[in-house]
């Protein structure tokens, strides 16, 4: 390729100088997607991911080494999605709100031609988000941090139509008292409501400089739980529903985990069992009567 055909390119890609923080770790998970779609047989595919990737002007060599969280996001990304898919297959109709978007492109591979669906994440992200998502009637971004709960007022729901609200990769980046308003004044506001959302173990979330890939960022994990029931104590509403151990499907790609950990699932697999288990889940939970 000529060198002027090189550079009219990168003039052309987008700059991400004001992600920062926790805004920048959306870049962990488009990464994760983008590499996992390029792999002879995925585990998700995410075109979409691919093409952004390569719009951006972002380094993502320095997560090249993170397979750990690589492997851990795409095996999320596709429980929830399953989760959220069978949610609208029982409820067609209903609202979704996202929090925490980033670049996420679930509402391209679930929209079922009915449901309402709203991102919601910093101002940043979502003049990001815009250069590459088009809103429409039933998608609709909102530009406010998660903490900032007047964005509850731009959602619309119809009297009793079922709502689910998820945040993927977000929970361990708020503190626990952030953690607890956010659940109360969705009860507040929403019961009955499903929420979706993935936590971390106590231990991982005292590791921010420890990790393969938040520890390239200014990201920092404030919270952790190890025993998802103590969610229910925050709200007499609240009723843990599910709980998904995700990160236990490592050892069914033992392949693309490194030799050492290769060798230790094989010899002794209820070492990286336990510790893979311990370390991150999904949760759903129930807040207010059913639907």
């Amino acid at each position: 390729m000529p060198i002027r055909q090189k550079l009219f390119i990168m003039q052309l890609r987008e700059p991400t100088d004001q992600l920062t923080g926790v805004a920048e770790t959306l870049m962990i998970t488009l990464y994760a997607r983008a590499i996992e779609t390029q792999r002879p047989e995925p585990i998700l595919r995410d075109r979409q991911a691919v093409e952004i990737a390569e719009y951006l002007d972002y380094d993502f060599s320095k997560y090249e080494k993170g397979w750990g969280s690589q492997l851990g996001c795409v095996i999320r990304v596709r429980a929830i999605d399953r989760i959220v898919q069978n949610f609208l297959e029982t409820h067609p109709s209903a609202v979704i709100v996202n929090l925490g978007a980033g670049l996420c492109t679930r509402f391209s591979r679930l929209d079922n031609g009915e449901v309402r669906w709203y991102e919601v994440d910093f101002p940043e992200v979502i003049t990001l988000r815009r250069k590459f998502f088009q809103e429409s009637e039933r998608y609709h971004f909102i530009a406010k941090s998660i903490l900032d709960f007047t964005w509850m007022d731009a959602i619309q729901r119809s009297p009793n139509q079922p709502i689910m609200i998820l945040y993927e990769g977000v929970s361990m980046y708020l503190s626990e008292a952030d953690n607890k308003a956010l659940l109360q004044h969705i009860d507040t506001r929403f019961a009955p409501v499903e929420v979706l959302f993935d936590v971390i173990s106590r231990k991982r979330s005292q590791s921010t400089k420890q990790h393969d890939t938040v520890s390239k960022t200014n990201a920092e994990f404030k919270w952790g739980i190890d025993d998802s029931r103590e969610l229910e104590s925050w709200s007499p509403n609240i009723i843990l529903k599910q709980e998904e151990f995700y990160l236990t499907q490592f050892l069914d790609y033992s392949q693309r985990l490194p030799i050492v950990w290769r060798m230790v699932s094989q010899l002794f697999p209820f070492i990286p069992l336990a510790l893979f288990k311990n370390s991150g889940r999904i949760v759903r939970l129930q807040v207010g009567s059913h639907f």
